[in-house]
């Protein structure tokens, strides 16, 4: 379980832009999970070596006891998950809330492209000290360093049944990204050119997966909000899913309409889950930072 941005600061992926050219970690075969076929059929191999094996096979997870979560929820969770590909109203307590933004402000964060590593508050009006414009700032933790709150949630048991129903099995690994989105006064195109995750992309994260992502900071129309679009973990054109991870908010809407995008805001401490094969992107924050905790299971 990692804080797993050292690919992240490469650009490892938005190198290319064709994600048939991509070199995914993991195996030559992991490209191919854009295809619902290709993570269905993982599954449907992890579920069975799981099950036949497990004399000979210890999923390599530290499940807590207890759980921050109301587990009266858990029943909704899943089905708007499977009808979906995503749910709200996941809820930190305040304590782990005000936790997580204290190490996320009092640890180094790097920006891909850029050499030297900086503080949160070094950041003005979009810009450092030496006038490199942010736009992203992603908190670095030396190896082995984990925010307890963030360890806590990693082994979080709530979290990891809305998983195993979801991929129909236990995830093998867990890694997590404490990212800033920097308010920034920049034209929302010069912006697209140096922040991929301000246009529509899905990921490709391992040969299945799915995400829980929490808001540390207050999340407005105006502060970065998530936008995915629903149900598009399934049914994309072929066109989309070889051409590119990328698409233009036109293309997008066009294929699957407006009624199915969804803008989601919330209160610090505010969560969902979500499956990151569906079209999904960041609005650029305009008002204030945006901190989001991703913790992403594969």
């Amino acid at each position: 379980m990692v804080n797993s941005s050292d690919n992240r600061l490469k650009g490892y992926l938005g190198r290319f832009k064709n994600p048939l050219k991509r070199p995914p970690m993991g195996g030559i075969t992991q490209r191919f999970a854009r295809f619902a076929v290709v993570r269905k059929t993982y599954s449907l191999f992890k579920f069975a070596q799981q099950y036949y094996f497990s004399r000979f096979y210890s999923p390599a997870l530290n499940a807590a006891e207890t759980s921050v979560f109301s587990w009266h929820t858990l029943s909704q969770h899943t089905r708007n998950m499977h009808q979906a590909g995503v749910s709200l109203g996941l809820r930190l307590p305040e304590n782990m809330v005000t936790e997580i933004l204290d190490y996320a402000l009092k640890t180094p964060c790097r920006e891909p492209g850029y050499q030297r590593n900086f503080y949160i508050s070094e950041v003005h009006n979009g810009h450092l000290a030496d006038g490199h414009p942010v736009m992203r700032a992603l908190v670095t933790a030396s190896p082995g360093q984990t925010c307890p709150a963030i360890q806590q949630l990693l082994e979080d048991p709530f979290l990891l049944t809305i998983v195993h129903d979801y991929l129909h099995y236990h995830p093998t690994k867990i890694s997590w990204h404490l990212t800033w989105s920097i308010a920034s006064p920049l034209p929302h195109d010069v912006i697209r050119q140096t922040y991929p995750p301000v246009s529509f992309h899905y990921d490709i994260a391992g040969y299945n997966f799915m995400t829980a992502y929490f808001y540390i900071t207050d999340v407005d129309e105006n502060s970065g909000p998530h936008v995915m679009i629903q149900g598009s973990r399934t049914g994309k054109p072929f066109k989309m899913l070889i051409s590119g991870g990328c698409q233009s908010d036109e293309a997008v809407m066009r294929y699957y309409g407006k009624e199915k995008e969804l803008v989601i805001t919330g209160s610090r401490g505010f969560g969902f889950v979500q499956d990151p094969s569906c079209f999904h992107k960041v609005i650029p924050p305009q008002t204030s930072h945006r901190l989001l905790l991703q913790i992403r299971y594969s």
